[in-house]
């Protein structure tokens, strides 16, 4: 078998950085010289941007510092049909070649993991990367499959219903393996393995995936001599299950940690600060609250002066689509104000900022500037531009506050957490503390962290040269005995 891999114990998560922003490829890098040598992205990161991130990167680092470069593991995974590749599959289906095996969970999320998807999508990566090979590929969330068939319960599927079910799941695994082991064999990959959100989870759960079922999905594949090095699982403080759940191995009397380390595997560890608490998401992290830049009420009052100068000055002009893209822009600031009450905390906010908020703003905005009489631009821009610093207000008002509502729950968390660390560590941020026990915990060789910011980075930095926690099981058991 393949050795495991030598990595750092901190590695660059890929999710929701781009080639687009001058801050995402600055922590790239900055990580990388700090010491992070795992670099985790995927197919339908941004929709392939994030793949064109690292790629740039490593082309340049490459350049600079050959050594470090070849000291630096690059791990993508494969399986997600979204954006792009779904107007793709689409676009097969409709030409009477679609991709085999395709599940159709929801209209905007398709999954696949057929050797014919795997082979295009390898390719697409490769090109993105600007690279003739990859060290690690990974099947991105398999489970998929199991969602989809038993999301409708299994009554009436009979006694044979789940374990049937689980069959056809891992005949599948097997067949995206033997190619993935092909594709090793003839270099285009050095290892490969699965990224599983469920192989954490207690073995009655109708998704739940299994680790030592893969690795005899390997075996089948590939023989004893199988490719299959890779296991990637989410982990946190709260989410304990990979190392605290017996789910796998003989008896299904293994950890998920238990079967990897038995077998040798690196494991990658996902979400590390982000955990899923009676059905909300949590931030394992202090939130710094900053000084209050402007009220909300004075922000409003400002936008609505200028939405009544706008439809003064420039309702003549637009057409139509102009003239809605004007009420839409104005009602967007209004509703988002209103839900600075509601927002539970800083995450919230900043999933609703980046993922709706502005980019709906950019859009409307450009709708608006294409829709103007030509002859009206310079004067139009004059008006937005004094429009920009009240948006600007708007969102770090709202962060603020938000940032505000962190405070109470990450008091809780330290609360818990600072009685199980040695002294020197109870004043450190709380995300050095979460990272440290999950980068001491027996059988993980990586922790996979967004740092899409170089503050982020050099938060997480220092943890790198810790001495590992003397018990870090001991720690997710005083997590899991909370009260719900």
């Amino acid at each position: 078998m393949t050795s495991a891999l030598p990595v750092s114990r901190i590695g660059f998560g890929c999710y929701r950085v781009d080639d687009q922003a001058p801050g995402h490829r600055e922590a790239l890098e900055r990580a990388l010289a700090g010491g992070c040598s795992l670099i985790d992205t995927s197919t339908n990161y941004t929709d392939g941007a994030s793949e064109r991130l690292v790629g740039a990167v490593l082309q340049d680092l490459g350049r600079r510092d050959p050594a470090r470069r070849a000291r630096t593991i690059v791990v993508s995974k494969i399986g997600y049909v979204q954006g792009r590749n779904l107007a793709l599959a689409m676009e097969r289906e409709g030409a009477g070649r679609p991709f085999p095996e395709v599940v159709r969970y929801t209209d905007g999320c398709w999954h696949c993991i057929h050797p014919e998807f795997l082979q295009d999508q390898l390719a697409r990566s490769l090109e993105r990367l600007q690279s003739e090979s990859l060290d690690v590929c990974l099947l991105h969330n398999p489970e998929y499959f199991l969602s989809d068939a038993t999301k409708g319960g299994l009554h009436g599927a009979g006694d044979d219903g789940l374990p049937a079910i689980r069959d056809e799941f891992y005949r599948r695994l097997k067949e995206a393996f033997a190619f993935l082991e092909e594709r090793a064999r003839v270099g285009v990959i050095r290892q490969y393995g699965v990224s599983s959100n469920t192989a954490v989870l207690s073995p009655e759960a109708p998704e739940a995936t299994s680790v030592s079922r893969m690795l005899e999905a390997a075996q089948a594949a590939g023989g004893a001599g199988h490719h299959f090095r890779v296991l990637q699982v989410p982990m946190n403080l709260f989410e304990s299950g990979a190392a605290l759940t017996r789910n796998t191995g003989p008896g299904e009397g293994q950890t998920a940690l238990e079967a990897a380390a038995a077998a040798g595997l690196t494991v990658l560890i996902n979400r590390p600060l982000n955990a899923f608490v009676g059905g909300r998401l949590m931030r394992l992290a202090d939130f710094a609250v900053p000084p209050q830049e402007a009220r909300l009420e004075d922000v409003m009052a400002g936008l609505r002066a200028l939405e009544a100068e706008h439809t003064a000055r420039f309702s003549g002009d637009l057409s139509a689509e102009g003239q809605e893209a004007a009420a839409q822009l104005f009602q967007l600031t209004a509703q988002v104000a209103g839900l600075a009450k509601e927002i539970d905390d800083r995450l919230h906010w900043e999933q609703i900022a980046g993922q709706y908020f502005i980019p709906r703003v950019n859009m409307l905005v450009a709708s608006l500037a294409r829709a103007l009489t030509p002859g009206r631009e310079a004067d139009w821009r004059a008006w937005w531009d004094r429009c920009v610093p009240l948006i600007g207000n708007l969102t770090r008002e709202i962060g603020r506050r938000a940032a505000q509502k962190n405070r109470g729950p990450a008091r809780a968390i330290a609360s818990t957490l600072d009685p199980a660390l040695p002294d020197a560590r109870r004043s450190e941020p709380l995300s050095r503390k979460a990272l440290w026990v999950l980068t001491s915990t027996p059988g993980v060789s990586c922790v996979l962290l967004g740092m899409r910011r170089r503050e982020y980075v050099e938060d997480a930095l220092p943890v790198l040269g810790w001495e590992p926690h003397p018990d870090p099981l001991a720690v997710y058991r005083r997590f899991r005995e909370l009260p719900a």
